[in-house]
Parts: structure tokens; sequence; C-alpha cells
């Protein structure tokens, strides 16, 4: 007769998953094994709850899932969790036929040039830089939907693009869009992009102004004063600077702590 056991609670980028155990049945010996193939099913079909780990994690994943808030402003470093809730929530709200499609953008001046410059589609330039939230989809919606879903990454239900890409496209269906390291964009594409998205799609700006690349002031930190200048009704903010709000640990919590200090923080 199977044995079910307790669940197991594991740490992805700090925040806490809950993972059932699978089932396990008496050998011959008197051994027990593991039921791989049900194990599988019941991930695949519904996988593991999402528990915030903080009290302002808690309420990221509210303004996620608020229908009323249409655009969401992430602050902070990294270690914070702030990209890996965000590719929970699209998602699972994918999973569950609540939205139509994923658009992960991400603005490329590593090299001072835009990716334009190398070779390759979309998908081949910016998968290293936005691996963890393709894998964080791939995990949530099974790898068999997720390979259906990215195609090529310009053409599928889930698109890897690099912001300047999509400057002046509208995003009419129901849609996630999550701009990843925002502080990186300049007023113009933060600009094209927000007068762009319609009632159905939700943006989520992630980024830390206090890493940015380029000179002047940053896309984000326009569309900040903007939001709150004219009261914008729809728009959230939620900061993840202080060192409580860093969710891993280790040398990636410490290194940034480090640099908080360094900039008197």
């Amino acid at each position: 007769m199977g044995v079910r056991e307790r669940d197991i609670v594991m740490s992805v980028d700090g925040i806490e998953v809950k993972v059932p155990r699978g089932r396990k049945t008496k050998t011959r010996n008197g051994g027990v094994k593991p039921e791989i193939k049900e194990k599988f099913a019941d991930a695949r079909n519904n996988p593991p709850p999402v528990v915030a780990k903080t009290a302002k994690q808690k309420e990221y994943f509210r303004l996620l899932n608020d229908p009323e808030v249409q655009a969401i402003v992430v602050l902070g470093l990294h270690g914070t969790g702030k990209t890996y809730c965000a590719a929970v929530t699209a998602a699972d709200m994918f999973r569950k036929n609540e939205i139509e499609k994923i658009i992960v953008a991400r603005a490329y001046v590593q090299t001072g040039k835009t990716s334009g410059y190398k070779p390759g589609t979309s998908l081949q330039k910016l998968y290293p830089y936005v691996r963890n939230v393709l894998d964080t989809i791939k995990q949530r919606i099974g790898n068999g939907a997720y390979e259906i879903a990215l195609k090529d990454g310009e053409n599928g239900e889930i698109e890897v693009q690099e912001v300047e890409s999509i400057r002046g496209r509208s995003f009419d269906q129901k849609s996630f869009l999550i701009i990843d390291e925002a502080q990186q964009t300049t007023k113009e594409e933060m600009k094209s992009i927000v007068t762009r998205v319609s009632d159905s799609c939700k943006l989520c700006l992630c980024g830390d102004v206090r890493q940015k690349d380029i000179q002047g002031e940053s896309g984000l930190e326009w569309f900040m004063k903007f939001a709150e200048r004219h009261q914008l009704k729809g728009v959230a903010v939620i900061d993840f600077s202080d060192p409580s709000d860093i969710v891993r640990g280790g040398l990636v919590r410490d290194i940034a702590i480090g640099l908080m200090k360094d900039e008197g923080k």
C-alpha cells in the first residue's frame, strides 16, 4: 500500500516552494520505491504553490494578481525575488489560460550597442540574460508546454525580445509583459512601451536605478516620476531596497548588503 509523506519545502531564489513527495510502494524485499510517473504528473498539472517569504513579497504577489493594477514598478537589488515572483505569476496565469502570451524583454547595453550587432535571433542573443526567467516559466508550465509556446522565441506564445525591438508595438492580447533590468531603458524607449499597453496587458518593470549603465535619467526613473506627478491609477511601486528584503542567503546576500553599505544606504 502506498505511503504518503510530508511535503518537501524547497527554496528557489529565496522563495519557499512546497513540493509534494512522490508516493512510495513496497518492494518484494520490504523496501520502498517512488512512483516516478505519478510524481511528475502531479508536478506538471498542479505545480506547487509558492509561499511568500516576507510580508513585502506577499504584497508583491497581491499586486501582481490584482486586476486593477496594470503596471508595477519593482525596485531592489538582486536576491530579493522581484523577477522570480513576476515570472511565477505570469506562468501560472498562462497555465490557467488567464493570459494568451508572455513577453520577456530586456535592454541590451553590456557592450554599448544593441544586440542587433550580434548574430542570431533575439532568443539566442538574450538567452544568457533571461535564462532564469525562462527556466522559472518552464518549471511552472512543464517542459512540453514550454517548448510548444516558446517556438523560436519570436513567433510563439512566449516571446523573448530586446526592448528596442518592441518600441511602438501594441499589446492588445491578454498578455504579461516583463521588462527586466528596466533601469537600462531610455526615456524614449519607456514612453513607446507604456503608451502601447492595453487594458488586457499586465506590465511589470523590474530594475534597480542604482545599477544603471546609461547616462542621464533612465526610462524607469522617468516613468516613476511621471506616474507620481499625475497620480496615475493602476500603477503601483514596490521597493525591495531594505537589507531585510534580501531573501537569498550566503555570499549573494553578503555582497548585496555590502553594495548597499558602499552606497551609504
